[in-house]
């Protein structure tokens, strides 16, 4: 986990949070639910993939997408976990 040190400029300071690649217990590819983006742009798009956490629930991966860039990351309790380096095509 790697956050932002504070700022005395009244400044908002975002905390990401990365996923464990220990935590991965299982993988699988489905048909992906359909994009409510009609853009295809926005904050929870979700993927094809599925990542089993700590031999538990199944949690989709949704990507954060503006632009031409995208950021990976699975909802675990509430809290984003992005996917960093971790590929679930390549592990």
């Amino acid at each position: 986990m790697s956050a932002m040190p504070p700022n005395d400029d009244n400044v908002a300071v975002h905390q990401i949070t990365y996923l464990d690649p220990a935590r991965v217990t299982a993988k699988r590819q489905t048909e992906p639910p359909p994009n409510r983006s009609r853009t295809g742009y926005g904050s929870k798009i979700p993927s094809s993939w599925l990542l089993q956490l700590d031999g538990k629930h199944w949690n989709r991966v949704y990507v954060i997408c503006y632009s031409n860039a995208g950021s990976a990351y699975v909802l675990s309790r509430g809290v984003r976990l992005f996917l960093g380096g971790y590929d679930p095509a390549l592990v």
